[in-house]
């Protein structure tokens, strides 16, 4: 118990007892005096408890806000611990953006350079004679490049693989070359780029093309090589930086592998890479 509860309490008590007393000796005044003090006193004990109360619901609240306090301080810390590793990344990202940026503009002007180059030599390396589309090397370059750039501006690219062919069963034969590449030329934008390989496949780069898009844009080569030529069988494999892959090598070898997964159909076929779980 409080101890102003128990000086309130004695008081009153002592006041009640010289009353008492006081009525023995003749006076009825001094009773009323005693139970007034003994009141006084009760009062008194009620409010010390009240205030012990209150001092206690105090004590709550400051140890309340000492937690409050205490949470907010490692919330803070945690941000900060938060924005040091994030601009330590953005350092490591920077750097990397920068090392990829210098090789992209590095192959890109090596690429200028034999396509302006006078020698005919050069220019087989980056043309196909038969089709006027660029060659197989020049398709790997083109890769790099525009992965790289990519990477840089964080959009993605698309590697497409087509098959085309004519005939049908066991008597299939490579379609046309040059057929195949007016419809990839009337098809495609300036900023893709059309190549031929070694093998007669037909490979596309479409820039800032996610995979839904280039499924789109095979189609429309599709509908109308099939529209304007017959008896052919387009196939297609489509791969997707950074859906599918993240390296060029790998980007390459997923839309290789759905090219392959697309001429088991005897029909027209388009397969897009699955991507690595």
């Amino acid at each position: 118990m409080d101890s102003r509860a128990l000086v309130a309490i004695s008081v009153g008590v002592t006041g009640f007892v010289l009353g008492v007393l006081a009525l023995f000796e003749g006076s009825t005044l001094g009773i009323f005096a005693g139970a007034a003090a003994l009141g006084a006193g009760v009062v008194s004990w009620f409010v010390a408890k009240d205030l012990a109360v209150a001092k206690a619901d105090v004590e709550t609240e400051r140890a309340k806000a000492a937690e409050l306090e205490n949470a907010v301080t490692s919330q803070v810390q945690a941000r900060i611990t938060a924005e040091d590793a994030v601009s330590s990344l953005g350092s490591e990202l920077a750097a990397t953006q920068a090392s990829e940026v210098a090789r992209a503009e590095r192959i890109e002007q090596d690429i200028k350079s034999e396509v302006q180059s006078s020698n005919s030599n050069a220019r087989s390396i980056i043309t196909d004679p038969s089709t006027g589309l660029y060659t197989e090397a020049y398709f790997r370059a083109a890769v790099e490049a525009r992965v790289a750039a990519a990477r840089r501006h964080l959009r993605p690219v698309a590697v497409v693989l087509i098959e085309v062919t004519s005939g049908s069963g066991d008597d299939r034969t490579q379609a046309d070359p040059e057929m195949v590449a007016d419809y990839l030329l009337d098809t495609l934008r300036e900023s893709d780029t059309a190549c031929r390989t070694t093998n007669g496949l037909y490979a596309l780069v479409l820039e800032d093309t996610p995979e839904n898009g280039a499924v789109w844009t095979v189609e429309r080569i599709r509908r109308e090589i099939s529209d304007n030529e017959t008896n052919t069988t387009v196939w297609a494999g489509i791969a997707c930086y950074p859906a599918h892959a993240f390296e060029v090598r790998d980007l390459v070898g997923k839309a290789s592998e759905a090219l392959e997964a697309a001429t088991e159909w005897h029909q027209d076929r388009i397969e897009v890479a699955i991507a690595d779980l």
